[in-house]
C-alpha cells in the first residue's frame, strides 16, 4: 500500500477561476497555502478541459506563485458534464454481487457519447440506518476516461503525483461538514454557485444523500444583464461585479385576485410549494449531473423560466427609498434567475423530505463565486424558510498561510471550499 502523504494540494479547475489549497494532515488539519488565478479563456467549459496545455501552464504559475511545492495533488473533476454522481438504493448483497450489479448501473447511467468511462462506487454506511433493512445506499461516480486522463496528463507534465481524482460533492462534505462539528451531525444542503452551473448537494451526518446540478451560474446572470441592458457581455460582467445585489425591498410581489401570494417569497401553507411526483429520468438535461431526480414541470400557476422577464403589469413593488436606477436594472435582470434558483432549491428539499421522512434540512450553506452576491443568503433564507449562511472552509482547520494575510483568506473563503476539500483528502 502506498504511503499516505502528509501534505496534499487540492486543485479545483473552474471555467473562470483556478483554485489551489495546500493542506497538511493533523488534528485539526492545517491549510498552509492557497492560491487563486483566472482560468485561460476557453480552456475549460462545461464539458471539461478543452486546452490542456493552457491549463497546465496556468496551473504551474499558480502553484509557484502560491508557494506550493508538495508533489501530491488531489484533483476535482472539471466540467459539469464530465461526471455523473448518483446515490442509489439497491438490495443488500455481497461485495461480489454488488460489483456485478454496479456494472449494470454504470451502463445504465452513462450520458456520454463516449462509452469509455471510469467509475467508482462506495456503500454509504449511515449511523442511523436500520441494520435489518432490506436495502442499502451506494454513491456512484462515472466520468469519461478522457476527463480523467486529461488530469493525469496535466499532473505528469507538472511532475505532480495524482494522489486522488474526486468529485466535488465529496470535497464539499470534507471542507464544510466533516471538519465542523456544528454541521457534521445535521442534515444540510450545500449550494455551490459556479460560473457555468450550480450544484445542490444534501447531506445527512456528513454523508451525501442527494446530488443535483442546475444549468444556472454566474455566466447566465451576466447574459441576463447583457440582454436587458442591450450591452456586451464584457460590459455586463463588469456591471455585475460593480452593481449586482439582491435588493430585498425591490422583489416583485405578484398578487392574485384572491390575495394569495403567487410570487416572491415562499410562505408555508400557500401556493407555490414544490410538489414531488414520481421519479423520472435520472438526467435533468443531456449530460447533466443529477442525483437521480428531475423535478417535474412547474404547475401552470408557476411558469417556468424562459429568460429574463419584466415583472408583470399586476406586480406591485413595496415602498422603497431612492436607489441607483442602474443597480435596480441589474437586479431586475438577474432576479428571474434567482427566483428559479430558489424554486429549484425548494423542490430539491421537498424531494429529500419525501425520501427521508424522519430528516429535515437544518441549514443551507452557500459557496462558490456566486455566494458573494450581496444579500443572496438573506434571499434564499426568506425564499425557503431555512437558515442560510455563506460557507467557510477554513472554520474547522488551522491556518498557517504564508503568502497571504488573514484579510485575503477571509475575503476569498467562499471560493475555496472545493480546493480545501480536495486538500483534505488524506485527512479522512
Amino acid at each position: 500500500m502506498a504511503k499516505q502523504p502528509s501534505v496534499v494540494v487540492g486543485i479545483d479547475l473552474g471555467s473562470r477561476l483556478m483554485k489551489v489549497a495546500e493542506v497538511r494532515t493533523g488534528r485539526p488539519p492545517t491549510v498552509t497555502n492557497i492560491g487563486i488565478a483566472p482560468t485561460p479563456e476557453g480552456a475549460i467549459d462545461s464539458s471539461g478541459i478543452v486546452d490542456k496545455a493552457a491549463v497546465a501552464a496556468a496551473l504551474k504559475r499558480l502553484l509557484a506563485d502560491s508557494g506550493i511545492s508538495t508533489k501530491y495533488a488531489a484533483f476535482a473533476l472539471a466540467g459539469q458534464n464530465s461526471v455523473v454522481v448518483r446515490v442509489l438504493e439497491v438490495p443488500k448483497m455481497s461485495p461480489a454481487e454488488l460489483r456485478q450489479h454496479m456494472e449494470w448501473e454504470i451502463g445504465r447511467n452513462i450520458p456520454f457519447a463516449d462509452t469509455n468511462v471510469q467509475s467508482a462506487y462506495e456503500v454509504i454506511r449511515r449511523p442511523d440506518a436500520d441494520p435489518n433493512a432490506d436495502n442499502m445506499e451506494v454513491v456512484l461516480a462515472v466520468a469519461p476516461a478522457e476527463a480523467v486522463d486529461s488530469l493525469v496528463e496535466i499532473a505528469d507534465g507538472l511532475k505532480l503525483e495524482p494522489y486522488a481524482i474526486d468529485v466535488e460533492p465529496l470535497a464539499l462534505a470534507r471542507s464544510l461538514l466533516l471538519t465542523q462539528p456544528d454541521t457534521s451531525a445535521k442534515s444540510v444542503a450545500i449550494v455551490n454557485l459556479g460560473a457555468e452551473s450550480t450544484s445542490i448537494d444534501i447531506y445527512t451526518h456528513g454523508l451525501l444523500s442527494f446530488p443535483r446540478v442546475l444549468p444556472i451560474g454566474g455566466n447566465a446572470l451576466t447574459r441576463a444583464i447583457a440582454d436587458r441592458l442591450m450591452i456586451s457581455e464584457a460590459e455586463a460582467e463588469q456591471l455585475k461585479a460593480q452593481l449586482a445585489e439582491v435588493l430585498m425591498d425591490q422583489i416583485p410581489q405578484v398578487t392574485s385576485p384572491f390575495s394569495v401570494p403567487t410570487g416572491g417569497f415562499y410562505t408555508p401553507g400557500f401556493g407555490g410549494i414544490p410538489t414531488v411526483g414520481s421519479e423520472p429520468s435520472p438526467f435533468m438535461t443531456p449530460g447533466s449531473l443529477t442525483g437521480g431526480y428531475e423535478p417535474g414541470a412547474p404547475e401552470e400557476t408557476e411558469p417556468s423560466f424562459e429568460g429574463p422577464r419584466e415583472p408583470s403589469a399586476e406586480a406591485t413593488l413595496p415602498a422603497q427609498s431612492p436607489i441607483d436606477p442602474q443597480k435596480r436594472e441589474v437586479f431586475l435582470a438577474i432576479y428571474p434567475l434567482l427566483e428559479e434558483l430558489a424554486t429549484e432549491i425548494r423542490r430539491s428539499v421537498e424531494y429529500f423530505r419525501s425520501r427521508y421522512a424522519n430528516a429535515d434540512i437544518h441549514q443551507i450553506i452557500l459557496c462558490g463565486g456566486g455566494a458573494a452576491l450581496p444579500n443572496l443568503d438573506q434571499y434564499i433564507n426568506a425564499a425557503t424558510g431555512i437558515p442560510t449562511v455563506i460557507g467557510n472552509p477554513f472554520k474547522g482547520v488551522q491556518l498557517s498561510v504564508k503568502r497571504h494575510g488573514p484579510d485575503y483568506v477571509a475575503a476569498h473563503a467562499h471560493l475555496m471550499a472545493v480546493a480545501v476539500g480536495m486538500g483534505l483528502h488524506a485527512s479522512f
